[in-house]
């Protein structure tokens, strides 16, 4: 017998019925599509309320707008909003390197008063509180940084501070009655050896240590000429980085005079090495605006060997260093 064939019974929409699926479906997608055509133009709307999108229409790249809109309050961006155009001094100060947020609006301040100024120097200047003038604001130096307290024209010890591990610097390297912070003295040491040894040289301290009363002492004999020529070659009291014990003035046996010591071959030498041994000069040329002193070959302050290459390297002063990277 032949097998039987099972048959399958198939079923079929009616036309009706098929008619209201397609319909359905493309009611359903037309719905989805206006749907998100409308949200997409609701954000649209809402993102040109936005001050990423005002910014941006200034001509300000979406890199500064989202630098400016994390610095400042609503108020100072609707300031900018305001003036309609781009400002490239605004691109100008929070892209540069020593940039502090906090001291956007000072440097902003400084810049328009200040027009010949570069923006280097505007962003020094205002970082270090020069901007306010020498000795106008104070700030009590902080003696927990250690070897990288900070003493300037706003940043002062108390009168009875002194460090507790100073000792008397050899009378074989310095004159006599000098004494600073013990890694001072042998870092000194390390260094004078190397410049005897290579350059044929005697390097020799001639001032490191001084009390409040010796600094007062010093100060007022330079007040008796005019305070502002005190100012200018000599810290007040309190205001001294030799208080700290960390500093040193440093001659030659060979060039004792200033004059002389600063146009020699070991001065030369120092300015290019010591921060191998922790030392940096402390008021170099060109940073008179900064440091609010005239250059001083001879002094030079122990900060490590670590920092002392940094501000080498980066060509900044102790002030700028201590702004940035401490302080801020």
């Amino acid at each position: 017998m032949k097998p039987t064939k099972k048959h399958r019974k198939r079923y079929r929409l009616k036309p009706s019925v098929f008619r209201f699926l397609v319909y359905a479906t493309f009611i359903i997608g037309l719905s989805i599509y206006a749907y998100i055509g409308i949200s997409n133009a609701i954000k649209e709307i809402k993102y040109h309320e936005t001050y990423e999108y005002k910014l941006t229409s200034l001509g300000y790249s979406m890199a500064d707008t989202q630098k400016l809109i994390s610095i400042l309050k609503p108020e100072r961006i609707e300031e900018i909003l305001n003036e309609e155009q781009y400002n490239e001094m605004y691109h100008n100060i929070i892209n540069q390197k020593y940039f502090i947020d906090h001291n956007f609006e000072d440097y902003v301040t400084y810049k328009i008063s200040h027009s010949d100024d570069s923006y280097e120097d505007t962003i020094a200047i205002v970082n270090v509180h020069a901007n306010n003038g020498w000795y106008n604001v104070e700030y009590e130096s902080n003696i927990d940084d250690g070897y990288l307290v900070l003493v300037n024209k706003f940043y002062h010890l108390n009168k009875d501070y002194k460090r507790i591990d100073l000792e008397n610097a050899n009378l074989a390297y310095a004159y006599a009655d000098n004494k600073a912070a013990t890694i001072v003295l042998e870092n000194f040491e390390q260094m004078r050896d190397y410049v005897y040894n290579n350059l044929n040289v005697k390097l020799m301290i001639n001032s490191s240590y001084r009390s409040y009363e010796d600094q007062e002492s010093i100060y007022n004999d330079y007040k008796n000429v005019s305070l502002k020529y005190a100012d200018q070659y000599a810290a007040r009291p309190g205001y001294s980085e030799h208080q700290t014990g960390l500093s040193l003035d440093i001659t030659s046996w060979e060039h004792p005079g200033q004059k002389a010591f600063t146009e020699s071959e070991e001065y030369k030498w120092l300015k290019d090495n010591a921060h191998k041994y922790g030392f940096i000069l402390r008021y170099p040329e060109g940073k008179e605006n900064i440091t609010g002193y005239s250059t001083e070959s001879w002094h030079f302050r122990y900060v490590g060997k670590e920092v002392a290459t940094q501000i080498y390297n980066e060509g900044i002063t102790f002030d700028e260093y201590y702004a940035y990277y401490i302080a801020k």
